[in-house]
């Protein structure tokens, strides 16, 4: 993907920043029904929780604006982006759709405020091109033969699959050196064609008529995401290979819409999985009363980093299996291995845990790996406690497959450290003989305050950000940017909740909060922000490494230092 054409959605993308959102049903008109995603976001309501002023007080936006190479077109969409003709009260809209098996074409979709401006706009990418017509719909064709088509006041971007969003921001200055590539393929043609079609699209062929869509706009949000499995896995080869099997039934109707919301201190995101009915009949028969909370205060250690339990009622494995016509199949491998399916409905009780603990920096010698000095090289890497824990319903089935677990591992490398111990309560699995001992002796009686955030469904999900960024900071480093980074999210991040597993209708439920420190400031400025501090941490490291290390690093984990040596 060319500078031009990046250029173009790297404003689109701001553009959304300041869009707004009517949720009426004009948004669904020029989103074709088979869409696999959709986002949009009710900028009326960001606009409130952050403004353009904010995120020019930027360092990065303020070096972006300070060099010397940006064309002076450029720095007045910076200074106020509705010079780009955009209406930046209206919505604006990304979706794709499938073309062919593996392309897709990728669509922004908004409303135009002063033609005359936007023409101007697209047309300082590449002053060459000129607006063609078809019928009553203008279109302009991108440097890299992407279509721009506008009619009245509304525009679409259209381009294929080969967009690379990282090169957007770092192809916004570059005015030099574009890569050699061999000459594309013209598909421009096709491209207008697909264009021009959004404006004339029928409604029962968009997701105008799509209540679940409808519904997902009408709630409130300030984003929202539309994912469209069943269109996505069509024509998928991977389904070839268990074509025997009725795996439909995973992707018939299957639809996943999530609301995103800006608030104080905490990102909240609420999502409904719908499913065919088959698979909701099933989710609803077998849904549990709600997590274990007795099987997470059994946990033998206050250091809990993440947990993920569940609890439905026995037999939901086995009835899915029946479900797909597999149950023939498992029954012959199970077998094998000394049980059936049926022992696997039997064993347990439907609850389960698994859970991450201790995490502590421990020095570990590399003895093939030398540094400088030919010395072997002592390093400080992480440590944790993993355990996974089943409830018991009938103890010797558990035990056949308890066998044929153990049989596995026998055959798995000497290195590989798994205990599994077994009574007529729990099974618990763990890389730690102790606290697997710890947790069937059933003694503890913790009170961890996370049990209350993720109570009240059939599954939960917790994780410490904030406890585990602290573990972490504890490991000495002569690395100034590992500092940098590691103290920017310490003081940034506290802990993700997550609940799920009631249904409403053919949906399945959940929702998820991402929590920040600061609970007192929305998390739109906190984001704007921390990605300041990351922005700043990254610059102040070029400075000291200007040969070796760029914001790139910022995408990778930070390496694991070796020991200060005195």
């Amino acid at each position: 993907m060319k500078k031009y054409l990046n250029l173009t959605i790297a404003f689109s993308a701001m553009a959304i920043v300041f869009a707004s959102c009517n949720k009426g049903g004009d948004e669904a008109k020029m989103i074709p029904g088979n869409a696999i995603f959709v986002a949009s976001i009710n900028m009326q309501s960001v606009n409130k929780k952050i403004s353009w002023k904010e995120v020019k007080q930027t360092a990065w936006f303020q070096k972006l604006y300070a060099d010397s190479t940006t064309p002076e077109w450029r720095r007045k969409i910076l200074d106020n982006p509705e010079a780009s003709g955009i209406d930046l009260d209206k919505n604006i809209t990304f979706f794709a759709t499938k073309n062919g098996e593996q392309d897709m074409y990728l669509v922004a979709e908004g409303i135009i405020k002063n033609e005359k401006d936007f023409e101007q706009f697209n047309k300082n990418f590449d002053p060459a091109q000129n607006v063609t017509k078809s019928g009553d719909v203008s279109t302009l064709t991108l440097k890299d033969q992407s279509i721009l088509a506008w009619k009245g006041n509304q525009f679409a971007y259209v381009m294929n699959s080969s967009f690379n969003p990282s090169q957007v921001m770092s192809n916004w200055n570059d005015t030099a050196n574009l890569p050699s590539n061999p000459a594309p393929i013209n598909n421009s043609a096709l491209l207008s064609g697909y264009a021009v079609k959004l404006f004339t699209l029928h409604a029962d062929s968009s997701l105008a008529k799509n209540d679940k869509f409808s519904d997902l706009l009408k709630s409130k949000g300030d984003m929202y995401f539309w994912q469209n499995t069943e269109e996505s896995m069509k024509n998928n080869p991977a389904l070839g290979m268990v074509s025997m099997l009725k795996m439909d039934a995973f992707f018939k109707n299957n639809f996943s819409a999530f609301t995103v919301n800006f608030e104080n201190g905490k990102i909240e995101i609420d999502q409904k999985q719908y499913m065919s009915k088959e698979l909701s009949d099933l989710m609803k028969k077998y849904k549990g009363s709600g997590i274990n909370k007795d099987m997470i205060a059994n946990i033998p250690s206050q250091n809990v980093l993440g947990i993920f339990t569940t609890s439905f009622k026995p037999g939901l494995l086995e009835a899915v299996i029946k479900m797909i016509g597999a149950d023939g199949l498992a029954n012959m491998f199970l077998q094998q291995a000394g049980f059936g399916l049926e022992d696997l409905s039997k064993a347990n009780n439907g609850n389960m845990l698994m859970a991450v603990t201790d995490l502590q920096m421990k020095a570990n010698t590399l003895k093939d790996i030398k540094d400088s000095a030919g010395n072997d090289l002592n390093m400080m890497i992480p440590d944790m406690k993993f355990s996974m824990v089943m409830g018991v319903k009938d103890r010797p089935s558990f035990e056949k497959i308890l066998n044929a677990g153990k049989k596995m591992l026998s055959q798995m490398p000497n290195d590989t450290t798994v205990s599994m111990v077994l009574n007529d309560k729990y099974f618990v699995a763990s890389n730690s003989a102790t606290l697997a001992n710890q947790y069937l002796a059933g003694n503890n009686k913790n009170k961890f305050d996370f049990i209350d955030k993720i109570d009240g469904q059939s599954m939960g999900a917790y994780v410490d950000l904030h406890k585990i960024f602290t573990q972490l900071s504890t490991q000495p480093t002569n690395n100034e940017e590992r500092k940098a980074l590691m103290d920017e999210n310490l003081k940034f991040w506290n802990y993700v909740s997550m609940k799920a597993g009631d249904m409403d209708g053919d949906a399945l439920k959940g929702e998820i909060k991402i929590n920040m420190l600061d609970q007192n400031t929305n998390s739109l400025k906190l984001l704007n922000n921390y990605a300041d501090g990351m922005f700043k941490i990254a610059e102040a490291n070029k400075l000291r490494n200007p040969d070796k290390r760029n914001l790139d690093s910022l995408l990778t984990p930070p390496p694991v230092d070796t020991i200060p040596t005195k």
